[in-house]
């Protein structure tokens, strides 16, 4: 059976860092996304491997000591986020990802996503969940679909931006989208 795709912007499925929140009802007045590059993120997401085993060890050591120095060096500075690598799919209107905790439709969440971007620029999206949906591989986690609230251009076009270059890279690599 075909489908129309009303869809108004591309998607893109991916590995990004990111955490997300329940906004209580007093902090859900007015939402405004924004892009800021002042934050100093940390994930738990490895190197990839590198054919050249030696080196690829080397390689995971160092970014061990690096994450053990950023650490050990400002533990309490206000601007480091400690992130992990979640699967999503993000489009300019709005996104899905995984998540362990219970949402219900219509909660408004504030999403921090880092874009690995040079400089990294972080993302903080506000979004109503429209779809909660189980994961079959596990049990705890859920799929959560929300469509974003107080988005501004600025915020949209690093979204989009993203998106193509991913498409992009897809395609040079051969793969499907």
């Amino acid at each position: 059976m075909a489908t129309n795709n009303h869809r108004t912007y591309p998607r893109v499925n991916t590995l990004l860092p990111v955490t997300v929140r329940r906004l209580l009802p007093a902090e859900s007045g007015e939402l405004n996304c924004r892009v800021t590059t002042d934050i100093i993120v940390i994930d738990d997401f490895l190197p990839p491997q590198v054919q050249d085993e030696l080196l690829n060890m080397w390689l995971n050591m160092l970014n061990a000591k690096l994450d053990y120095l950023i650490r050990q060096a400002s533990p309490k500075r206000e601007d480091i986020v400690f992130m992990n690598c979640e699967p999503l799919n993000i489009s300019g209107s709005g996104m899905s990802l995984v998540v362990q905790e219970s949402f219900k439709i219509g909660d408004i969440l504030e999403i921090r996503m880092v874009l690995q971007t040079y400089p990294s620029k972080i993302l903080y999206l506000y979004g109503e969940t429209v779809r909660i949906e189980g994961t079959p591989q596990k049990a705890e986690s859920h799929i959560v679909s929300v469509k974003f609230r107080g988005m501004n251009d600025e915020v949209r076009n690093e979204i989009l931006k993203f998106d193509y270059k991913k498409h992009r890279q897809k395609l040079s690599t051969g793969k499907k989208t």
